[in-house]
């Protein structure tokens, strides 16, 4: 049976994937290239096999009647947000797939607020990833001194000001629905990696 320190290192593993497919759905996104993304997509049917994997890990620990149940929840927590954020970057993917196959075009503004929102949220997950892997609560206690609504403002402002310009003509029905779900999906990942740094900074 596996103890926590090994499956620890796997978890480790698992948000390290995260972060690089988060960082390759935005290269595949900006150069809109669709072998990229189709790689993303390897990599997030292989986070769903780890997912499963440590979960049955963390089920059989579990099963010690000496095993330290507090730790096993707070990994358990981390491994769902890690499988959760995985579904959103596949989401983004199917919208930004559909953006190249159709060649639709973000408006130079959108582009430069998207990239915005995405520079904030990487940086969380990365963060996030750092704290994990270094074992470090401290710094995943300062991740969340940051304002905990700052990515949801920031997606408010970003909706407003591509409504006006749907208003004005300057993008496409089509093109803007996606561009909102690219926001919002955005925001998700960062609400599941705030989630993260709270379970990291209560592990022992």
């Amino acid at each position: 049976m596996e103890d926590l320190t090994v499956l620890r290192e796997e978890v480790n593993k698992m948000a390290t994937l995260v972060l690089s497919m988060l960082r390759n759905t935005f290269d595949g996104f900006m150069k809109h290239d669709s072998d990229i993304l189709a790689g993303v997509l390897k990599d997030e049917e292989r986070l769903n096999d780890t997912e499963r994997s440590l979960t049955l890990s963390l089920v059989a620990i579990a099963k010690d009647k000496n095993a330290d149940k507090n730790n096993i929840m707070l990994l358990s927590n981390i491994i769902e947000d890690l499988e959760e954020i995985g579904d959103y970057i596949k989401d983004m993917i199917e919208r930004i797939e559909i953006k190249v196959e159709e060649k639709l075009l973000f408006s130079d503004d959108a582009v430069d607020e998207y990239k915005h929102l995405y520079n904030v949220v990487e940086t969380e997950l990365s963060d996030v990833e750092k704290a994990l892997r270094m074992d470090d609560k401290n710094f995943a206690r300062r991740i969340l001194c940051v304002t905990e609504n700052h990515v949801d403002n920031l997606v408010g402002k970003y909706r407003e000001s591509h409504a006006q310009r749907l208003i004005a003509g300057v993008c496409l029905p089509r093109t803007c629905n996606m561009f909102l779900n690219l926001l919002d999906f955005t925001a998700q990942i960062s609400h599941h990696t705030k989630a993260i740094a709270r379970n990291i900074s209560e592990l022992k």
